[in-house]
């Protein structure tokens, strides 16, 4: 009797956990829209949902690699595996063009898509929490007017446990913040525009905040400077930040290059891009508040240049024939951007890595009016002269010591190229 007594408790327990796990997890499908009862097309309404759209860089997730645009397929690798972006053009069968605004609202602030599905955090519906009914209703109205493009997604490839979509529901419930930003009343209205989209659809922090072991940022860490597709988002606030000024930050995040900081390069050029087809004031709203996170006070860069460490005339060669013509101390800054290295931010990192990507890569040119460029040297140089190349810069333009690990960021950076071709 005892037995079968803890048998039945153990059953019920169960029984309560599974209504508890079920309740957690279940939303209700919300119906399609008939296709002859989609809204009228408000002209103004779509061109603002644009401008939203180039503030959230929208479109540099949800576009492939020669793909059309916003109709998914970008392969975004996470820890837990490799998440492919959605179509979100107007297309009934594998984009968004049945859903209502009220499944497109709860889909960007619950990550809760039309049929009751929950969406994996790597789209980032934990800050579009913060947007307003009237921007959620501009950018509707902007995709539902994009063409629609019939284009199915590959599924996800992620590892078990992290398959089960349901357990994005535990994870809402430790760390998705609903909360909407009221305006801090001692703050100017621009600070305080720029404070709702760099929190908000920008999402800023996606990038430039360090993540903890279940893929959420770190609140006790927030814009300290992070890992993002291979490349390092430097720290815009706390002792690390480099301090910009306005004018300094909204320069660079319209045109991507700033004379005293440098150019745009990896997941910041597209960032860049975007911005500048976005709203003037907004841009200059986003680097009024991002300037606060580091007192906005611009402190010009001390150039460094030990010309007289000992170097070998192969790791000179290298220097001379790939980077000294641009980059040499009183080279100028010419129609490529290239500063001095003298005063780059990159080489006096802890962390090698955007040195190396940057010599790998190269920056592609992403402006038709001019802009950052530099020629990328992975099949121009192996990795030992790559390696060695690293290193002499880190030895010549800072006074930090020897980077470690430098064979492992060129072996990462040649196979993320490797994987995105």
């Amino acid at each position: 009797m005892k037995r079968r007594r803890i048998g039945i408790i153990v059953l019920v327990v169960f029984v309560v956990l599974g209504i508890a796990a079920f309740a957690l997890t279940w939303r209700p499908e919300i119906p399609a829209v008939a296709e002859n009862d989609q809204p009228d097309v408000d002209r103004a309404l779509v061109s603002r949902g644009y401008v939203l759209a180039e503030l959230g860089n929208c479109s540099s997730c949800h576009t492939a690699k020669s793909g059309q645009p916003y109709a998914g397929g970008r392969a975004m690798p996470t820890p837990f595996g490799t998440i492919h972006a959605t179509n979100i053009t107007p297309d009934r069968e594998t984009g968004i063009g049945s859903w209502s605004i009220d499944a497109f609202t709860r889909a960007m602030r619950e990550g809760i898509d039309r049929e009751g599905k929950h969406l994996y955090p790597a789209f980032p519906y934990n800050h579009f929490t913060k947007a307003s009914d009237e921007d959620l209703r501009a950018l509707y109205a902007f995709l539902h007017a994009l063409p629609a493009v019939k284009h199915d997604v590959d599924a996800n490839d992620l590892a078990f446990p992290f398959n089960i979509r349901a357990l994005v529901a535990g994870w809402n419930l430790l760390f998705l913040d609903t909360e909407r930003l009221d305006p801090v009343a001692d703050q100017s209205e621009q600070w305080n525009r720029g404070r709702y989209l760099v929190e908000g659809l920008s999402h800023c922090g996606a990038c430039h905040t360090p993540r903890n072991i279940m893929g959420a940022e770190k609140s006790s860490e927030k814009y300290q400077g992070a890992m993002i597709d291979g490349w390092y988002a430097p720290p815009l606030s706390g002792e690390n930040a480099r301090p910009w000024n306005v004018d300094q930050l909204s320069h660079y995040l319209a045109d991507g290059f700033q004379q005293d900081h440098g150019a745009a390069a990896g997941p910041m050029a597209e960032t860049t891009l975007n911005l500048d087809q976005a709203s003037p004031s907004d841009v200059k709203a986003i680097a009024v508040y991002t300037a606060s996170l580091s007192d906005g006070n611009e402190q010009a860069i001390t150039p460094i240049d030990n010309q007289d460490i000992d170097v070998s005339s192969a790791t000179r060669n290298l220097w001379v024939g790939s980077c000294a013509n641009c980059h040499e101390q009183g080279a100028g800054v010419g129609p490529s951007k290239a500063l001095p290295l003298s005063i780059s931010t990159s080489v006096r990192q802890s962390s090698p890595v955007n040195t190396v990507r940057t010599i790998l890569d190269g920056i592609e040119a992403y402006r038709d009016d001019g802009g950052p460029y530099m020629p990328a040297f992975s099949d121009i140089l192996r990795d030992d002269e790559i390696a060695e190349l690293s290193q002499y810069l880190r030895r010549r333009y800072s006074d930090g010591t020897q980077w470690s690990g430098v064979e492992d960021a060129i072996s990462k950076a040649r196979s993320s190229a490797s994987e995105k071709e």
